[in-house]
């Protein structure tokens, strides 16, 4: 169902496959009870879907109890009849019911859900604008993207002379290693320092974190290790996406250098792609959520991408005015 609303809508553009089973157990088999999935049925058939997927947040140092909105999925013979709004309005009375303190939710530029959502807005549900998180993409096989995506002619050109796809780096002093379990500690200390830092930021726990950090043919961790102790990570999840043909992409999730300096981080990244590329990767994609430094991306030929996504929120809590923050840690989904 999803898959073929989502073609309906994008067309011959590709898309992620976000409903592919395996990164749904990685999403749904954590969560507390099953509570927080809402799906409409047409007699047996399902026509509607959306996750919510509870979370620790801190916002200006203070923990709350949030929710991440996502996933949300019409057939689009069933749009325009109030089935995604009242799957939304249900969503909210669950939150509200479980006492969460706000919940967050991704939106698309240009996507269905955006127009809806001002729909609720304008009926009495007020949203925050939290922060556009823009597209970088980091293109490590031309001629399979091209194959893949739909490219104009002036694109390609454009493409071929930035050298988006140069090979990565081959020599570096920086070298990265697969995850192990035994690292969990050092990756809690390095991911959980940007709730002292930034503004509204993850909270994370040791079992969640071990569960989010290795998850076969779904999630993966580099480590960068110095003198025995970890000193940065990388987490990206694997993403197949749909266009012309079906090519895999890494989806850059958490990252933490901060004991690197700017020339170390470089070959961090460096190092990544290489790995990436190994694996079989067309490329890799991000979002400016402006929680650790980007440049060296930039500097890794990471490029802007035509697509955008806006982040919203509810908040329950009165005490509470979750918008307009300057970076925020949290995934994309």
């Amino acid at each position: 169902m999803a898959l073929s609303s989502w073609r309906d809508e994008y067309g011959i553009e590709s898309f992620p496959n976000l409903y592919r089973p395996d990164f749904l157990r990685f999403l749904f088999d954590r969560l507390p009870d099953k509570t927080h999935l809402i799906a409409a049925y047409r007699g047996g058939e399902i026509v509607s879907f959306l996750a919510n997927l509870p979370r620790l947040m801190s916002f200006r140092g203070r923990t709350y109890r949030s929710v991440y909105t996502c996933l949300l999925v019409t057939r689009r013979e069933m749009l325009r009849k109030g089935i995604a709004t009242a799957i939304i309005q249900e969503a909210l009375r669950l939150n509200k019911n479980y006492k969460y303190d706000f919940s967050l939710l991704g939106l698309e530029r240009g996507h269905h859900s955006t127009v809806m959502v001002k729909k609720l807005e304008e009926s009495g549900h007020p949203v925050g604008w939290v922060k556009q998180f823009s597209v970088v993409a980091r293109i490590l096989d031309l001629e399979r993207v091209f194959a893949s995506e739909e490219v104009k002619a002036w694109e390609r050109a454009a493409l071929r002379l930035l050298r988006v796809h140069c090979p990565p780096k081959e020599r570096c002093r920086v070298r990265l290693r697969e995850y192990r379990s035994e690292d969990i500690e050092a990756c809690l200390a390095l991911l959980n320092q940007y709730k002292e830092k930034i503004e509204l930021a993850r909270v994370w726990d040791r079992q969640e974190l071990a569960w989010e950090l290795d998850y076969p043919g779904v999630s993966q961790t580099l480590v960068c290790e110095r003198e025995g102790s970890i000193v940065g990570l990388i987490n990206f999840i694997l993403h197949d996406h749909h266009g012309k043909v079906k090519e895999r992409w890494a989806w850059i999730n958490h990252v933490a250098y901060p004991h690197l300096n700017p020339r170390e981080r470089y070959e961090f990244i460096q190092a990544f792609l290489r790995y990436i590329k190994e694996a079989g990767c067309i490329g890799a994609v991000e979002w400016t959520r402006g929680y650790y430094p980007m440049a060296p991306l930039f500097r890794s030929r990471f490029f802007p991408y035509f697509r955008a996504v806006n982040l919203v929120s509810w908040t329950f809590n009165p005490d509470l005015s979750i918008q307009k923050i300057p970076a925020v840690y949290e995934v994309q989904i």
